[in-house]
């Protein structure tokens, strides 16, 4: 089984958690995301429509693997 491209914080899981968002979404915004932009603390923004819902992924490079700092509904 191949290894994933990113991790998920705790801060991260909480966020999904609170705003339905699930791991699958994450990984396609992450994938294959809309748009992407430089945060303003070194992260990057990554944002894709699913299923009628803007969401934004923000994580960082960590390595190899991208640190997913949280996520959110975009209204």
């Amino acid at each position: 089984m191949p290894s994933k491209e990113y991790v998920l914080t705790n801060h991260a899981r909480e966020r999904m958690s609170d705003r339905g968002i699930s791991e699958e979404e994450i990984e396609l915004v992450l994938r294959n995301p809309e748009i992407t932009h430089p945060g303003p603390c070194g992260d990057i923004n990554a944002i894709r429509t699913i299923s009628q819902r803007r969401i934004k992924v923000s994580y960082i490079m960590a390595g190899k693997k991208k640190r997913v700092i949280t996520a959110m509904v975009l209204t």
